[in-house]
């Protein structure tokens, strides 16, 4: 269809290609595009979708980062003629192949979606409907997407139960087990210390808050929430104003556990015998030399080495992680003291805490 397209042979006279793209065209709504029904396919490129994009969406990209590149100095250049007919051009070659990608979703409603709701989705969503395929196009494009979730997260200050405690303690565990939690360093896959990225992929500050929107915009406005205290920061990501607010407030319990299970829970998270664990962990060492000293982070290198991980996590605990703890933490009031030995009876305890709390 589109390698057939050509430009306007005469000043003032609309090109096949102008005509095609022109008319109304289904279209929703960011709230409306966010249903579960809806199938979201966006078709920045690979670079935009990595860097922030849409929860549930799949990634069908109609130009590369050179491509856009081009076709964007050509529309600032040339005009907007030119960047369509150049653009048509790019994708003609690939139409079929891309046109089966989609294929296997022609059953489902697709929603549509670039940058601002421009040129890439509404041609795409024109043509999948001239193929007889059921969709729309979401108003605005992504910036409309980022717009409703700031909007949202800037207001949003819930009833929190806050967990504390040291590193080890368990506070991750118990988030993941309890109902009606919150899992922030999930969201940012960061474990919100030094050695917090190992073995993960950090998300950016787009993708944690896009993903913090959909997990907290159905619940309740009311609804008591658990989740682990936190700085403001978890890895390289910022918690939202409003919810940070909202941690400060909200009711504080103290979980306490051994030195040996703390120990043996930090073990069994990271896993430190696998080799490329313990290549990330011996790379972050050396940022340590300004807290303990060139000597205590070579004793460190050498307990990975012998592969005395207990005696490295322990020293790691009592001489960098505990006195940063109490530091931080010594102004802190707790309106609930528990041991979180038995994290199944932690549990039962947090339940019953909420229980009184809502």
């Amino acid at each position: 269809m589109f390698r057939r397209l050509k430009y306007p042979e005469k000043p003032g006279r609309k090109s096949p290609l102008q005509t095609f793209l022109q008319g109304q065209l289904p279209s929703v709504c960011v709230t409306e595009a966010l249903q579960p029904f809806n199938t979201l396919i966006d078709v920045r490129t690979s670079e935009e979708y990595h860097q922030g994009a849409i929860p549930r969406s799949l990634n069908h990209p109609l130009f590369d980062k050179l491509e856009r590149s081009l076709i964007g100095s050509l529309y600032r250049q040339v005009g907007k003629d030119a960047a369509i007919q150049r653009g048509t051009s790019l994708i003609a070659p690939q139409l079929e192949h891309f046109l089966g990608s989609l294929r296997p979703l022609q059953s489902k409603l697709l929603t549509i979606y670039c940058a601002r709701g421009g040129m890439r989705s509404k041609s795409l969503t024109r043509f999948l409907k001239s193929e007889g395929f059921r969709v729309q196009q979401l108003e605005g494009g992504y910036k409309a997407y980022r717009r409703h979730v700031l909007e949202f997260l800037k207001g949003y200050r819930p009833s929190l139960i806050v967990l504390h405690g040291r590193t080890g303690v368990g506070k991750t565990l118990l988030i993941r087990s309890l109902p009606d939690s919150l899992d922030l360093e999930d969201l940012a896959q960061h474990r919100s210390s030094i050695f917090g990225a190992v073995h993960l992929q950090p998300r950016t500050q787009k993708n944690f808050e896009a993903l913090f929107h959909s997990q907290i915009s159905d619940k309740p406005k009311k609804q008591l929430i658990f989740v682990e205290g936190e700085s403001r920061k978890v890895g390289r990501v910022f918690i939202p104003e409003a919810f940070a607010e909202a941690m400060k407030k909200g009711k504080k319990v103290l979980l306490k556990a051994s030195m040996e299970t703390r120990v043996r829970r930090i073990l069994d998270e990271y896993h430190p015998r696998d080799e490329k664990t313990l290549l990330q962990i011996e790379e972050i060492l050396p940022t340590l030399r300004e807290s303990l000293g060139k000597s205590m982070v070579e004793h460190l290198r050498n307990c990975l080495v012998q592969e005395k991980f207990e005696e490295f996590i322990q020293i790691l605990l009592e001489k960098y992680y505990d006195p940063r703890y109490e530091h931080g933490m010594k102004d802190y009031q707790y309106d609930l003291d528990l041991s979180a030995e038995d994290l199944e009876q932690t549990q039962h305890d947090l339940i019953r805490f909420h229980s009184l709390q809502s």
